[in-house]
Formats: C-alpha cells, sequence, structure tokens
C-alpha cells in the first residue's frame, strides 16, 4: 500500500515536469504547490507507517503477555506436593527391578507397575515362555503381599481358585471357604490361561476383578494379571475380557534381542526372583521407601483434583466413533470412565495438574480387542494428538472470516472518518456496529490465545519427554512426528490471533488502547494491516506442502503457487530446524 501511494506521487510529480516546461509565473507556482503537496503525502505515510508499527508491536506484547511459559510447567511439576517430586524416582526404580534382566519387556514392564499402582487388571497375550509370569511375580514383590499363580484349565475349580470349604462353618451351617493362600487373599494375581474359566466360578472372578470383592467382604488384591495364548471366542467370555483394561501383546524377543538375552550372565532371572530370607525381603521390598500404600494412596488423591479437559474428553469420544466406524469395534461405557481415570493417574504420576495430549498415548493399550487393531489405533492417536479444536478447513474459514471482518470494519471506518467510539462525529449505528467488530474480534483472540497456549505446553512436553509408561522408542518416535505438526499448526493458529489482535487494536478508541491509531489514520493503519497480514497465514494441508513442486504448480494457479511456495519454505526450514 505505502509503495504503491508512494509511486503514485512519483508518477505525479513526472506528469507535473512534463506538463510545465515554461518557467512563467504560474508555472513556477503550480510547481512548487506540487512539491509542497508530495512532502505533505510523504509525511502522512511516514505517520501512517509509524502507527502501523505501533500497533503491531502492541499486539506482539499482548500474545507475548497472554502467552503460556514453560516456567508454568516447572512450577506444576515441582510444587511441594507434587507426585513426580515425591515418587518418580521410585516408580523409575520399580520398573527397573520388573524388567531386570528381561530383553525387549520394557514397555510391559511399565505397564504392569502403572497397572499395580492404579489398581487395573492387566492382559498379557502371547504364546508361553515369554515372561508373563515372571513379570507377575516381581509385580507382587514390589507389592510386598502374597502372590497367587494359577493354570486355569476347564476342569479348574472354585477351591482351586478361592480356597476349600471350611468344614468347621459348614458344621455350624455357614457356608464359608478358608481363602488364605488364594486369589482373594493374595496381593497380586497371576491366572494363566485366563479365558479357560468356566461358568462354576467366572461369576464369583467377575466380582474381584471388577469390584475387588468376595463373598460380600473387600479383597486386598491390588491388581490381577491375565496371561492367555489366545482370545476368548465365546461371548460368555466378553464380560470378563473387558475386566482387564490394560492389555499388551507379548512376542518372543527379535534375533537381535535373543543375542543380547543369552548373553547375560542370569537372563531373565533377578535377585528377587527367588527370596529365601527376611532380608532378602527388606532388600527387594524397600522400592517404596514410605510403603506402596502411601504412593497408591497420593497418586489416588491427586488423580481426584487432574482435569479432564475437553480436548481429552473429545479425544476419547472421537476414538470410540473411529473404533466404531472403521474397526467395528464397540468399547463399553464402564471401560471408557476406567481410561480416564487411568489417564489421570498417569497426569498425576508426572506431576501435572490436567490430562495432556501425551498420556493419551496410553489409549493403544486400553482401546484394541485383537493384537492386530493396536497399530491402527496407534497411528490414529498419533494424527490426533496435537491439541486443537479446528482442522485445517476451519482455520482457513477463520481466515476467510477475518477477510470479512476487516473488509466490514474499512467500509465502516470510511462512513465514521476513523470515529470508533462517537465522540468525533461517527453516526451512533455505525460506531455500535465497529464495536460489534471489536467484540467479534476479542472473541477470537480468546479462542486461539486459549489454543496457542495449548500448543505451547504441547511442545514443551514433546521436546522434554521423561514418561514414565511410554517406552523410549515409542516417546522418541512421538516426538520427531508430533513436534513438527505441533510447529506448523502453532504457526497458523498464531497467524490468525495476530490478525484479530490488529484488528481489535484498530478498532480500539485511544481510552481504551494506547497503541490505538489517531482516527484520521485509522482507515490507512486498517488498510495496511488488512493488505499487508492476509497473504501470510498458511492455508494449506500438512500433505499439500509435502508435494514436489512441479505437483504444487500443476495443482494450484499461479496466485496460489506463489502462496505455495512462500509456505513450503517454511514448513522445509521448520523440519530441518526439528532434525
Amino acid at each position: 500500500m505505502q509503495d504503491d501511494d508512494e509511486e503514485e506521487i512519483l508518477d505525479n510529480e513526472e506528469d507535473g515536469d512534463n506538463d510545465n516546461e515554461s518557467w512563467d509565473t504560474v508555472g513556477v507556482t503550480s510547481s512548487l504547490k506540487k512539491e509542497k503537496d508530495s512532502s505533505s503525502g510523504s509525511s502522512f505515510l511516514k505517520s501512517v507507517e509509524d502507527a502501523t508499527r505501533t500497533v503491531e508491536w502492541a499486539v506482539k506484547d499482548s500474545i507475548r503477555e497472554g502467552g503460556w511459559s514453560s516456567t508454568e510447567l516447572e512450577a506444576e511439576v515441582q510444587r511441594e506436593d507434587s507426585c513426580w517430586r515425591l515418587y518418580s524416582n521410585e516408580l523409575k526404580k520399580a520398573v527397573t527391578m520388573v524388567e531386570q534382566n528381561l530383553v525387549e519387556r520394557d514397555e510391559e514392564a511399565r505397564l504392569v507397575v502403572l497397572g499395580l499402582i492404579s489398581g487395573e487388571n492387566i492382559l498379557l497375550v502371547g504364546p508361553p515362555g515369554t515372561g508373563k509370569s515372571v513379570l507377575g511375580r516381581r509385580l507382587s514383590t514390589l507389592a510386598g503381599g502374597p502372590f497367587f499363580s494359577l493354570l486355569l484349565t476347564k476342569f479348574t475349580t472354585p477351591e482351586e481358585l478361592f480356597g476349600p470349604l471350611s468344614l468347621q462353618a459348614l458344621e455350624q451351617d455357614i457356608y464359608q471357604r478358608c481363602t488364605s493362600g488364594y486369589l482373594p487373599e493374595s496381593s497380586v494375581g497371576f491366572l494363566d490361561e485366563i479365558f479357560k474359566a468356566h461358568s462354576a466360578i467366572l461369576n464369583t472372578l467377575l466380582g474381584i476383578l471388577n469390584e475387588g470383592v468376595y463373598a460380600g467382604k473387600q479383597c486386598p488384591i491390588r491388581c490381577v494379571i491375565g496371561a492367555s495364548n489366545e482370545l476368548p471366542e465365546s461371548e460368555e467370555l466378553d464380560a470378563l475380557y473387558d475386566r482387564f483394561l490394560i492389555r499388551k501383546e507379548v512376542l518372543p524377543v527379535s534375533d537381535e534381542g535373543l543375542v543380547t538375552l543369552l548373553g547375560l550372565p542370569t537372563p531373565g532371572r533377578s535377585p528377587c526372583d527367588h527370596i529365601e530370607s527376611k532380608e532378602e525381603v527388606n532388600e527387594c521390598d524397600m522400592v517404596f521407601s514410605e510403603g506402596l500404600d502411601q504412593v497408591v494412596e497420593a497418586l489416588s488423591e491427586a488423580a481426584n483434583s487432574v482435569v479432564m479437559g475437553d480436548d481429552a474428553c473429545a479425544l476419547l469420544r472421537d476414538l470410540r466413533t473411529f473404533l466404531r466406524q472403521e474397526l467395528d469395534l464397540e468399547i463399553s461405557d464402564r471401560r471408557l470412565v476406567q481410561a480416564c481415570r487411568l489417564l489421570k493417574i498417569s497426569a498425576a504420576s508426572h506431576g501435572r495438574t490436567r490430562v495432556d495430549p501425551i498420556d493419551c498415548m496410553l489409549l493403544q493399550h486400553v482401546a484394541w480387542r485383537l493384537p492386530e487393531q493396536r497399530q491402527a489405533i496407534q497411528e490414529w492417536l498419533w494424527d490426533h494428538l496435537t491439541p486443537t479444536s479446528v482442522t485445517v478447513q476451519a482455520l482457513s474459514a477463520m481466515h476467510l472470516l477475518l477477510d470479512g471482518l476487516y473488509k466490514e470494519a474499512v467500509g465502516l471506518v470510511r462512513t465514521t472518518g476513523g470515529d470508533v467510539a462517537g465522540t468525533a462525529g461517527g453516526r451512533a449505528a455505525d460506531v455500535t456496529s465497529i464495536q460489534s467488530l471489536r467484540i467479534e474480534a476479542v472473541q477470537v483472540c480468546e479462542r486461539f490465545q486459549n489454543l496457542s497456549n495449548k500448543l505451547a505446553r504441547h511442545e514443551e512436553l514433546l521436546q522434554n519427554m521423561n514418561h514414565l509408561w511410554l517406552h523410549p522408542d515409542e516417546a522418541r518416535a512421538a516426538q520427531q512426528l508430533l513436534v513438527s505438526k505441533s510447529k506448523m499448526v502453532s504457526m497458523q493458529v498464531t497467524n490468525i490471533l495476530t490478525q484479530a489482535k490488529c484488528l481489535e487494536v484498530a478498532l480500539s478508541s485511544s481510552s481504551d488502547v494506547l497503541a490505538s491509531p489517531p482516527n484520521e489514520m485509522r482507515l490507512s493503519v486498517l488498510e495496511q494491516l488488512w493488505g499487508s497480514g492476509g497473504d501470510d497465514i498458511p492455508n494449506f494441508t500438512e500433505s499439500e506442502l509435502l508435494m514436489g513442486m512441479k505437483e504444487a504448480k500443476a495443482k494450484f494457479d499461479t496466485e496460489t503457487f506463489r502462496r505455495w511456495k512462500r509456505e513450503y519454505k517454511k514448513f522445509k526450514k521448520l523440519a530441518k530446524n526439528n532434525e
């Protein structure tokens, strides 16, 4: 806008020189007048440029002041009652103890410890000899109580699982079992071939798994690990299958892992696997200095205060829709509620007060029914974890909305002569319309400032990922994929926020906002802001930015291709910075 005006002034000066070749008095007077007008025009343009720059600086300061800082997360995580500050080292030590001298069982170790502290049951699916029972036995050592293990068959009787009938009680006509040493009195239970359970024991077993209750009394059991070589086929076992919130397929070690395993001094063995003395029990049971009960209670209390935000709730809703439509899989309401609780425990264990997208990665171990579905669920989660409540199409629509607001604002400001407060002769109806546009811009600012802050928090958590319950390889893969995606969305959100904020300031009176332009310059400032900012907002999907130059040139018209090239360079630079 400024360059066009300056070129027009220069053109006028050249025209004046050509039309006034004689040096008579009239010609000299006319020439001097044009030089004065040119000087006055340049001065006005300079003032408009300064006023525009003042608005832009004020907008940047406002966005920065309202922005999220990593110090907020640091203060949140390191507060006095933070479970991360109090128990993170002990939880890491617990995972290390469970996976000691096991190979390629890091993820399984993390999940069984998570199940223990959250009170959720775990299902391990895989062939015999893959370390499933070892995980269960080591978990019972952590729990510090009796361990019960049983291989179920179709002939398993209730006595084998819940204990024999008490003859002494029968003499008094009381039906009661001696449960000492059996599942109801154990701290951790390991049930191999869990889906061999039959109707004689199924209902009682469901009560223990779901409510932790046997014969109307609360059991001390913390969690049950179920193991199976196969998945249930009959519908009567669906309820049992649903009681295991966390599910993990356990595969034999890879060829590379086998070399590592065989090279260990004591493959698959840990000092805590075979307890022979009281001293050994104390040594292996001292992972939690204040006792497991204290850790579980603290985490449970902290989880009660963890916020499950709208984005996390919407993610669970959309995941259920995806499972239903794409995988023909129904997930029960009970399971979703338990999953929500698990995510809160995950957030609390990291000292955070809200469920963040990285916690939702755990849903890949909750939502599948068949092991092969896990990969599809994981990919869906990665595509939807970036915390944005708007799609690329919605961002484009918002850009068009702002364009419309700017056009309407320019027309109204032109009508009122720059008066936005009704103090300089502007019609009341026009001033009211201007204030309505300003309020609409404020609402856009609030929405996108909040979204920008969520993205900033998300990026910080990804870039400094130290997640207790995710396998390090998966954490790194998610980091590489999601950081660049988050930065790209953040760039779009920031541009829209900047545009909306500029409109808000430009339509504010000087009594409300010091950076507001003077009435006589307001129209020119608006035109400069609108003209310079519109093309800076990216309007391309990630797949479009990954296209080659020839493909893009064939797909887009000349103007769109020019904008695409600009965003393509930004995208490539961003990707390079994240390598």
